[in-house]
């Protein structure tokens, strides 16, 4: 574990490129969230008579929106809640994917079931590499890498979707997951985006549409530039055997050997792809053996050198401008 603190860092700018909601709200959220409940005089009326096995197992697979409203129910609600399989893994280490996924209006369509999987999953659905994130309109494991490639499924805003099918926005709504996106900055180049509802095109395809030249548009259209920033979050990886979490790591020597090389304007072909690359801490240590400049901030460590000062993008977590998180959730 030293090799990785010394050797690698966290890319807080693949985090902030993203949906995300304000960090300084954690430790609110997440203290009522488990609050422990001592003394009580609730209870739960006829739903006690069933076994509290049965309570809890229902509580796993209800949706997480109908969850955190039985949740409000009493303080009995509150402790059958806390004591569900799964629930306080996921306050504990998604906080921040359940906020965004209460505030993205997606939480009624998944439950604590399927979020606690996608926690415990390391890899990305898509190309096997460590996935760091979620894609919340299927709940579905990825990585920055096909966040940043467009190879996630396809998904559009509702002012498209809408003008290409025959049913009803409420008709609509109810049958696919729609989310409503965050105003924030997305993507690499922060770009500044208000809300917009988003669908993905896959489960609206299914229904009736108007003809074939509405499917194609579909399938076609522009507009789907950032609309993958802002339909994921980030989403650790939880090591249900260790207890242990990680958020994936990229290699900081990879990181020097790049400045290195655009300082003598010798960038090999592969610097790029090593730089974003993401590893679990199984992986980086095989990475390790393999890069010279990673056991050379090793062996400066162990001569009392502060590597944190070596290179100022591993410093910070990767290259962004300072910023705070736009908020406006009632927004339009």
């Amino acid at each position: 574990m030293e090799i990785i603190r010394i050797a690698s860092y966290h890319r807080r700018d693949f985090d902030l490129a993203v949906a995300r909601t304000n960090p300084r709200d954690h430790d609110q959220v997440r203290g009522a969230l488990l609050r422990a409940i001592r003394t009580m005089s609730s209870t739960l009326g006829n739903l006690e008579l069933l076994p509290l096995e049965i309570i809890h197992e229902i509580c796993y697979l209800i949706d997480i929106r109908s969850l955190l409203n039985f949740r409000h129910v009493n303080r009995r609600a509150q402790q059958i809640v806390r004591g569900t399989r799964g629930y306080e893994a996921v306050v504990t280490h998604a906080l921040e994917a359940l906020c965004v996924i209460l505030r993205t209006n997606i939480a009624s369509w998944f439950t604590l079931n399927d979020l606690f999987k996608a926690l415990c999953t390391r890899d990305c659905r898509l190309c096997g590499s460590f996935g760091g994130f979620i894609f919340l309109p299927s709940f579905m494991r990825c990585c920055f890498a096909c966040i940043r490639e467009d190879s996630l499924p396809s998904i559009l805003p509702y002012s498209v979707i809408k003008k290409c099918v025959k049913l009803s926005p409420s008709r609509l709504y109810s049958l696919v997951p729609t989310l409503k996106s965050l105003p924030g900055v997305y993507s690499m180049d922060e770009i500044v985006r208000k809300r917009t509802r988003i669908m993905a095109t896959e489960l609206v395809s299914r229904l009736s549409l108007q003809g074939e030249d509405e499917r194609t548009r579909l399938t076609q259209s522009k507009e789907t530039a950032l609309l993958r920033y802002m339909a994921t979050t980030s989403l650790p990886y939880l090591d249900t055997e260790s207890g242990g979490v990680q958020y994936g790591i990229c290699c900081s020597g990879c990181q020097i050997a790049l400045e290195k090389a655009l300082s003598s304007s010798g960038v090999g072909s592969n610097a790029c792809t090593l730089l974003d690359k993401v590893y679990s801490y199984e992986e980086f240590m095989q990475h390790f053996h393999e890069c010279r400049e990673a056991q050379n901030l090793w062996e400066l460590s162990n001569q009392g050198v502060d590597v944190a000062k070596v290179s100022e993008s591993v410093r910070r977590g990767g290259c962004f401008n300072m910023r705070d998180v736009i908020m406006y959730f009632n927004s339009k």
